[in-house]
């Protein structure tokens, strides 16, 4: 019965051991863990598919590294032999096609690790311009697009509303987007939910001119002199109408007397 339990606590301990040795190994090789990755200097880059200058550099604690040997397709590439572990190619230099990266890392107390694979697709410059052709076409399809539903969706919430007649210079609601000056044609107008934000300044529709500009919120004080400056067009138009009309009629008149 002793001799027995004796037993079971011996292998409990034996399995401990074991459980620890397996639980700790992890962690001390992930610590000496070394990888690689490809950064762009200069070139293109589109997923996979690369071509132009490239660094290949190494990942990990590089105080424990005494140099590092970078190789393409099993092929050496070169040897870096201090900090930082880095190495500059292009892609040109090694031909178009699937290329396979690495890195021998040679330790200071004589370990040897190699790094997990990296796959890239080197490609020639017409690849380059037709596939960089194809993401600026996607990008202006996206764009044109974009602006079509915008428009469309301004057309839908503008239809059927009634124009607000003011009086020249009269001051403005702009909401809550507050109101901006068209560069255009110089008048003021409220700035639009559905106007695109691009950082620099919002792409809206003017409601006078109907053309599309980028616009920046205004300040109250520009608002106000545009509405001025607006309200003095109008009454200039006005004026001017009016005198056109008087004439007209004066024509009309002197038909009658002409004819007396």
């Amino acid at each position: 019965m002793i001799q027995s339990m004796k037993n079971k606590i011996i292998l409990s301990n034996i399995s401990f051991l074991i459980a620890l040795f397996f639980l700790v190994k992890p962690v001390h090789s992930q610590q000496d863990a070394y990888a690689i990755n490809l950064r762009r200097n200069f070139g293109y880059g589109g997923g996979v598919n690369i071509r132009g200058t490239f660094t290949i550099h190494l990942m990990g604690d590089e105080t424990k590294v005494e140099r590092v040997n970078f190789f393409i397709d099993g092929e050496w590439m070169a040897t870096i032999e201090e900090q930082p572990f880095n190495y500059r190619f292009h892609t040109d230099d090694y031909g178009v096609g699937t290329h396979r990266l690495w890195a021998e890392v040679l330790l200071r107390n004589g370990n040897t690790h190699k790094t997990p694979t990296l796959q890239y697709n080197f490609v020639s410059p017409a690849d380059e311009r037709r596939q960089v052709g194809t993401l600026i076409g996607g990008l202006v399809g996206v764009i044109v697009f974009t602006l079509a539903m915008v428009a469309f969706v301004q057309f839908l919430l503008l239809k059927g509303r009634r124009k607000q007649t003011r009086q020249p210079g009269e001051a403005r609601d702009y909401g809550m987007l507050g109101g901006t000056i068209c560069p255009k044609c110089g008048r003021s107008f409220p700035r639009h939910i559905w106007g695109l934000n691009l950082l620099v300044g919002r792409l809206d529709r003017c409601n006078h001119c109907g053309k599309w500009v980028m616009t920046v919120r205004a300040t109250p004080a520009a608002l106000r002199l545009a509405e001025e400056a607006d309200g003095r067009d109008q009454a200039d138009v006005f004026s001017a109408a009016r005198s056109q009309k008087g004439h007209e009629d004066k024509l009309e008149d002197t038909k009658y007397i002409d004819q007396l």
